[in-house]
């Protein structure tokens, strides 16, 4: 039986949430208000806030808008044109990625680079990735290195495993320093990018950069479940798949001693 005092908690807890949800919902239906009336007085900054909303629809479930991100693009685009660093970057994401507006990978180099060009340093890693890839222009691993070694130093997570495959890569890579990749997975990872815990899983199995081992190869992705609740099984199965029978019965005496298989 519940203790009628416990009991009581739990319904003002209950009461409580329940009135925060409401008021987070209510600020921002008010947000939402009052970002269409700033934006319609010329306010280039409510312009781009309320862009985003509609573009990402983060907000719907808390009284901003549902997605939609033509309508993002519509209010993004003046802004661009005007040199707004953010809406150049957000609007060369959209061409990039084909959101909102036709895919165009051209215009999306366009906008990133001029947003670059500011000094966003989020366009300086989405401009990278451009020259890895050779989309919307040539390729060229050397502005593509410059780029992401700025961004990956700035704390930009997505740059951190953009220069860390550079550098695994000889035959793109201008600095070939695969311990140096590693170092760079392993920073991505720690702040939960799922590519970084790849890389750096991907690593620590094959030898490259660091010592080969298995267990810290499944490590990486049993710590990235333990930090963030998504299940790896899948992953861990694969890894498990390609270790010879002497390494599996290692990895379960580690899984054992350090109490993997738990029950929470």
């Amino acid at each position: 039986m519940i203790d009628p005092v416990f009991r009581t908690s739990l319904g003002t807890l209950a009461l409580v949430l329940g009135m925060s949800i409401s008021a987070a919902a209510q600020d921002q239906s008010e947000r939402y208000e009052q970002l269409k009336a700033d934006a319609a007085r010329g306010d280039a900054d409510a312009m781009y806030e309320l862009g985003e909303m509609y573009y990402l629809g983060m907000q719907a479930q808390r009284g901003g808008p549902e997605r939609d991100t033509e309508r993002g693009v519509e209010l993004f685009r003046p802004l661009a044109e005007a040199g707004h660093v953010r809406a150049q970057w957000r609007l060369g994401w959209a061409y990039e990625m084909g959101s909102g507006v036709e895919r165009d990978a051209e215009t999306a180099y366009r906008l990133y680079t001029e947003a670059a060009a500011q000094g966003f340093i989020h366009a300086k890693q989405t401009l990278g990735k451009l020259y890895i890839d050779g989309r919307g222009t040539e390729s060229d691993y050397d502005r593509a290195y410059a780029l992401l070694r700025e961004a990956a130093e700035a704390d930009v997570v997505r740059a951190m495993t953009d220069l860390a495959r550079l550098y695994q890569d000889p035959a793109r890579g201008p600095v070939h320093d695969p311990a140096r990749a590693v170092h760079w997975f392993r920073m991505s990872a720690e702040q939960n990018q799922p590519t970084g815990v790849q890389g750096l899983s991907e690593a620590y199995l094959n030898g490259i950069g660091v010592e080969r081992d298995p267990v810290a190869a499944l490590r990486a992705y049993v710590e990235y479940e333990e930090r963030t609740g998504r299940e790896q099984t899948t992953a861990l199965l694969r890894i498990l798949s390609q270790l010879s029978d002497e390494e599996r019965a290692m990895v379960e005496k580690v899984a054992e001693a350090e109490n993997w298989l738990a029950d929470d």
